[in-house]
C-alpha cells in the first residue's frame, strides 16, 4: 500500500536558511494554523490560509543586515504561540500579530545558527559555541570540539530541566548539562540534522523515561536515539542503499497511515522527501516519496489549508513554502478527481469506487479551487506591473546594463563533500535563480566523473601550465534548474585551491564564485579507532613548536578537522582512513612532539614533505625520525593489487574487443573462435562502460605505486636509481606480473 499526498504551493519567500519555518499551536476557535517564516533578507512573515484565501497577519521589513538564521517557537506554557527569530547575533521575539515584545543582543562573535526559548531561559548555537542565558544573563557556555551542525533542548530529568543536546561534525551526538557534556554517543557519520520527537516511536514502550531524538546524517541515514539521563541507546536506523542526499531535516508529528504511531518525514540536501512507516517489527518502511529540484531546508505540520486532515510542510532553499496534504485535506483537490481508494487513506491493490463528496462540500471546495486561482492570476498581473515600472525607470536612468549587473547578486549555496564508497569528491552548488553555466577552475588535474541526474553538457578545455590552471572545464545547463553536481577524482599529494564561476540564466548577467582548498590527504575520512594488528610506520617529529603549530600543520593537511585545538589542551589526536585503498592513519602531536603512525609509506611522505615545508616558512627548528617496516609496505601493495590487476585485464580485454569486433563484421561466423574470445564478444556493451567510467584509473594506480616506492626509498635513505623506474612501470603494466615479483623489485631483491 502506498499514502496519496498532494501538493499545494503556498508562498513564496526570499532564499532561507535551514530551522527558518514553524507552526503555530491550534487555537480554541475552528480555524486553521498560521505559518511563521523568516528568509536570508530578514523578512519575518505569518499567514494563514482560510476557505482557500491566504491572510497575511504581518509581515516585517527586509533588512539585509539581519539574515535570519533561525526561527521557533517557545517552549514554555505561556510561549507555544511567541514566535523567536535569530539574526546575526541578535534574538528577538514577536507574537502572532506581529508586535515585538522581547530583543536580546548576546554580543557573541558568532552567528547564531539555532536558538531555543523555555520560560526565562535561552540556547543559542553558533558554529563551535553554545550557550545558555537565563534572564539575558550568562549562565554557561560550552566551546565544542569541532562543528556544531544543529542543536535542540530535551527533557531528560524532569519536564522543567531542559538539557542541550548538540549533533557535532565529530561524529558524535553530545548531551550537556551547564558547561559540561554529560555524555556523546558516537554517530556512524556526521549528524547534520537533529529533530527530538515528543512521541517516542516505541510502541512497546520498552524505555519508558527516554526521550526519543532522531537525527539524520551527512551520508543519508536517519537514526533513531533513546536518550535517559545517564546514558543513550541506540533504535532503528534507515539506511541509504540507493546513495541520496544528506538528510537536511526531520519531522514526526501526523499519523497519516492511522497506525497509531506518527510517520516519519524526511527531507534531504537533494530534494527527496520521503514519509516513514515504522512497522511492528521495527523497520522503517516508504510509504510516500517525492523528488523536488532543491534542497529541503525545514519541516513542520499541522492543520494549515483546512480543518479536516493534517498536512506537513517544508520551506525550500529558494524559499518555497509548500504542503502535501492527504485526501480529504488541502486546497485544490477536488474529491470527484480523486483516485480510488483503499481504507486509511492509502491506494490499494483492488480499490472501491470513489464516493463523491456531498453537494456542498464539493461546491466549497469548488470555489477555494477558484479562489486560488484568481489569486495566482491577481499576483502574476501585479508582477507584470512592477516589472514593466522597473523597465521604465532602468531605461530613464540611461539603461547602463554594467551597474544593473553589480547590483544584483544572488544567493547561492555550494558543498564540497568526499564520497567514501567511490573516492571522490561531488561539488553541489545551488542557486536561487536558475543555472546558465558553471566554469571549473583548478590547479591541480582532476578527472571530471558523470554524473547521471545533471542537465548539463561537460566541455573539457586544454590545460593552461603556464598559468596554473590543469584543469579547466564548463558545465552548461540545458533545461532550467537551480542544482548541479560536479563529481571529480583528485590524487593526493599537494594542496590545490579548486574554483566555480556560477552564472545565471538571467540578464544582464552576474557571476558569483565559490571557492574550495583541495589538501594534500584529501581522501581521508574521519574515524573513531584506529586497528592496531596492522604492520605500520611511523614518522616522529619533534622540536621547539607548540601544539597550536602542529595542530596548524594538520589542519592544513587533512579534511574535518576543527580551526582550533581543544579547548583547554596543547594536543590533539585523530585517527584516519584513506577512502581509496582502506589504509589507515594516526595523528596525535603536542607541544614539541608529532607523531604519525600509518600502514602507508606514501602517506607518511606527503606530511614528511608538508611539515618540512612548513617549518621552514615559519622558522622553526624541527628534528625527523622515521621506524619503516617492510611489512607494511607489503602490506600497502597487496591492498592495491587487486584494484591493479582488475584494471590491468579490463584494459586488455577493451583493446582486444576491437580486433574481435572487427572480426565479427567481416566474417559474420566466429564459431572457430574460442570460448574466451566469445565472452568478450557478448559482454561488450559492458566492457565498454566499465572502460569508460574509468578511464585513467589504471595510470593512477601505477602512479601510486611508484610513490609508494619512492617514499619509502626516501624515507629510509635508499638512493633511488632512477633508470629503476620505467622498469617499474613496465612491470606493473604487463599483465603476467605477479604480486611477488613487484615485492622483491620494491624491496630490491630483483
Amino acid at each position: 500500500m502506498e499514502l496519496e499526498l498532494f501538493r499545494q504551493d503556498l508562498i513564496q519567500t526570499s532564499t532561507c536558511a535551514t530551522g527558518t519555518l514553524a507552526v503555530l499551536p491550534l487555537t480554541e476557535e475552528k480555524k486553521t494554523q498560521k505559518v511563521a517564516a523568516g528568509d536570508m533578507s530578514g523578512v519575518v512573515q505569518c499567514f494563514s490560509v482560510k476557505k482557500g484565501e491566504f491572510n497575511v497577519a504581518f509581515k516585517t521589513l527586509p533588512s539585509a543586515a539581519n539574515k535570519v538564521t533561525s526561527l521557533v517557537l517557545g517552549k514554555g506554557k505561556s510561549q507555544k504561540d511567541k514566535i523567536f527569530v535569530a539574526a546575526g547575533n541578535q534574538i528577538k521575539g514577536v507574537n502572532k500579530k506581529g508586535k515585538e515584545f522581547f530583543r536580546f543582543n548576546t554580543q557573541l562573535t558568532e552567528t547564531i545558527r539555532r536558538v531555543d526559548v523555555f520560560e526565562k531561559n535561552i540556547w543559542s548555537a553558533g558554529e563551535y559555541v553554545h550557550n545558555h542565558f537565563i534572564e539575558a544573563k550568562d549562565k554557561a557556555l560550552y566551546l565544542c570540539p569541532d562543528r556544531i551542525n544543529d542543536a535542540e533542548v530535551v527533557p531528560l530529568a524532569n519536564p522543567a530541566e531542559l538539557w542541550p543536546v548538540l549533533a557535532c561534525q565529530d561524529r558524535y551526538v553530545r548531551v550537556l548539562r551547564g558547561s559540561e557534556p554529560v555524555y556523546e554517543a558516537p554517530t556512524p557519520a556526521a549528524p547534520v540534522s537533529l529533530q527530538y520527537v515528543v512521541d517516542s516511536h516505541d510502541p512497546q514502550h520498552r524505555f519508558p523515561n527516554a526521550k526519543e531524538v532522531l537525527y539524520g546524517t551527512d551520508t543519508g541515514t536517519l537514526v533513531q536515539l533513546l536518550l535517559e539521563a545517564e546514558a543513550a541507546r541506540q533504535g532503528f536506523t534507515l539506511a541509504n542503499p540507493k546513495k541520496q542526499g544528506a538528510v537536511a531535516a526531520v519531522y514526526s508529528g501526523i499519523d497519516f497511515t492511522k497506525t497509531g504511531l506518527n510517520n516519519i518525514v524526511v527531507g534531504r540536501e537533494d530534494g527527496g522527501v520521503e514519509v516513514l512507516d515504522l512497522e511492528e517489527a521495527g523497520q522503517l518502511r516508504t510509504v510516500y516519496s517525492i523528488k523536488l529540484t532543491e534542497s529541503i531546508n525545514t519541516l513542520d505540520g499541522g492543520f494549515l489549508t483546512g480543518l479536516l486532515a493534517q498536512e506537513f510542510v517544508m520551506h525550500t532553499f529558494s524559499g518555497k513554502v509548500i504542503s502535501y496534504a492527504p485526501p480529504g485535506g488541502g486546497l485544490l483537490v477536488s474529491n470527484a478527481e480523486q483516485p480510488a481508494r483503499g481504507p486509511l487513506g492509502m491506494r490499494a491493490k483492488a480499490p472501491p469506487p470513489a464516493v463523491a463528496a456531498p453537494g456542498a462540500e464539493e461546491e466549497e471546495r469548488r470555489a477555494s479551487y477558484y479562489k486560488q486561482i484568481d489569486r495566482l492570476r491577481a499576483e502574476i498581473s501585479t508582477l507584470k506591473q512592477e516589472i514593466e515600472a522597473e523597465r521604465q525607470r532602468f531605461q530613464m536612468k540611461g539603461g547602463d546594463t554594467a551597474m544593473l549587473a553589480m547590483s544584483a547578486p544572488f544567493t547561492v549555496q555550494d558543498k564540497c563533500k568526499l564520497e567514501a564508497d567511490e573516492a571522490c569528491y561531488v561539488l553541489t552548488i545551488e542557486s536561487a535563480v536558475p543555472i546558465f553555466t558553471v566554469a571549473i577552475q583548478c590547479n591541480a588535474a582532476l578527472q571530471m566523473l558523470d554524473v547521471p541526474s545533471n542537465v548539463a553538457i561537460l566541455s573539457r578545455s586544454p590545460p593552461d601550465e603556464a598559468n596554473g590552471n590543469l584543469t579547466l572545464a564548463t558545465y552548461r545547463c540545458q533545461d532550467s534548474t537551480n542544482r548541479l553536481a560536479v563529481k571529480f577524482k583528485v590524487r593526493e599529494g599537494r594542496s590545490a585551491a579548486l574554483s566555480a564561476f556560477v552564472l545565471p540564466a538571467i540578464s544582464p548577467k552576474a557571476c558569483v564564485v565559490v571557492r574550495h582548498t583541495i589538501r594534500p590527504l584529501c581522501l581521508h575520512q574521519r574515524i573513531v579507532q584506529m586497528d592496531t594488528s596492522r604492520p605500520t610506520n611511523e614518522l616522529l617529529i619533534t622540536g621547539q613548536f607548540t601544539g597550536g603549530d602542529a595542530h596548524t600543520w594538520v589542519t592544513g593537511l587533512l579534511p574535518d578537522i576543527p580551526p582550533t585545538l581543544p579547548p583547554g589542551q596543547d594536543g590533539a589526536s585523530y585517527v584516519f582512513q584513506n577512502t581509496l585503498l582502506g589504509t589507515q592513519l594516526l595523528c596525535r602531536y603536542r607541544g614539541g612532539e608529532a607523531r604519525f603512525v600509518s600502514d602507508l609509506v606514501s602517506t607518511l611522505g606527503i606530511i614528511h614533505e608538508h611539515v618540512m615545508r612548513e617549518a621552514t616558512n615559519a622558522k622553526l627548528r624541527v628534528n625527523v625520525s622515521f621506524n619503516p617496516s617492510a611489512q607494511s609496505l607489503q602490506h600497502s601493495v597487496a591492498l592495491v593489487w587487486p584494484q591493479l590487476e582488475k584494471q590491468r585485464t579490463l584494459k586488455k580485454t577493451y583493446n582486444m574487443l576491437e580486433g574481435l569486433a572487427e572480426l565479427k563484421m567481416q566474417d559474420g561466423d566466429i564459431s572457430y573462435l574460442s570460448q574466451d574470445y566469445k565472452s568478450v564478444l557478448d559482454r561488450a556493451d559492458k566492457i565498454r562502460q566499465e572502460y569508460k567510467e574509468q578511464p585513467q584509473h589504471l595510470d593512477h594506480l601505477v602512479a601510486l605505486i611508484k610513490d609508494l616506492y619512492l617514499d619509502y626509498c626516501k624515507l629510509t635513505g635508499v638512493a633511488t636509481p632512477k633508470q629503476r623506474l620505467p622498469a617499474l612501470e613496465q612491470l606493473l603494466n604487463d599483465t603476467s606480473s605477479t604480486l611477488e615479483q613487484l615485492m622483491e623489485f620494491l624491496l630490491g631483491q630483483r
